[in-house]
């Protein structure tokens, strides 16, 4: 009698604690090294293995997901358990969110082909020409801010392989993107990155990668994911993993 209670009292703790285990849903685009879909089929990248070091300090469990950047926002408005694994933190955007800690940055260029001849030194001048980006970056929103316009001189792209295909088929004259995945992202569409040049430093564009979720996102959720970020930058698992993957590590890691 006394082993069946106590076999059910851990049958009720265990079920209890399973209940109590929350569980998140990290989102992100396709954009190696960062987040990508490996050879064997799996979420894979410097900010998912960042993330599973997170999760690891924590109560929660978690599953990962990648898919194109418009649908993202779509898929983290419809479930208040999602994180984007590095959303751009923007002006337009600080209180639309629960910023959960910064994970990297990203700097942000007009790019042409280097036979592109015609000296363009500001972004005005590329009006004159067809400028792409993808679709929900903000560099989409940044470039409308500027002036540019769908069907007269900008276009949009679901995939940066499609971004590239068609700078490198004469098809768009500019890309505004960032580009510190720009090699891995030339290479992997088998285009030669000797082949482009970086135009003008867009530093107006905001440069502070964050993981995001929903303003329904659990608090203790998000508190135990901001102190579980906050710890491997300090006992320096955060910087292992960037040199994994072969990163650049911010001067500013401790601070992230």
């Amino acid at each position: 009698m006394f082993v069946r209670v106590v076999f059910s009292a851990m049958v009720m703790m265990l079920y209890s604690a399973l209940c109590n285990a929350h569980s998140v849903t990290f989102i992100a685009e396709d954009l190696p090294p960062y987040h990508f879909i490996n050879k064997n089929n799996e979420p894979d990248g410097a900010l998912v293995d960042i993330a599973k070091a997170v999760i690891k300090q924590s109560h929660l469990t978690a599953k990962f997901e990648i898919m194109p950047m418009a649908r993202i926002f779509k898929q983290q408005q419809a479930n208040s358990n999602a994180i984007m694994l590095s959303l751009l933190k923007t002006p337009n955007r600080v209180n639309n969110f629960t910023w959960l800690g910064e994970v990297y940055f990203a700097d942000a260029y007009l790019i042409s082909l280097k036979s592109h001849i015609d000296e363009v030194v500001h972004l005005n001048f590329a009006k004159e020409y067809k400028v792409a980006t993808i679709r929900g970056y903000s560099s989409e929103a940044y470039l409308k801010r500027k002036g540019f316009r769908e069907n007269k001189n900008l276009v949009l792209v679901s995939y940066y392989q499609q971004l590239w295909q068609m700078l490198y088929k004469n098809r768009i004259d500019f890309v505004v993107t960032n580009t510190l995945t720009l090699n891995n992202e030339l290479e992997s569409s088998g285009l030669d990155p000797n082949l482009i040049t970086k135009r003008i430093h867009l530093d107006e564009l905001p440069s502070s990668l964050n993981f995001a979720a929903s303003k329904l996102f659990d608090s203790q959720s998000a508190q135990e994911i901001a102190q579980g970020l906050a710890l491997i930058k300090e006992n320096g698992e955060y910087s292992a993993i960037l040199q994994k993957w072969q990163l650049p590590i911010p001067s500013t890691a401790n601070k992230l």
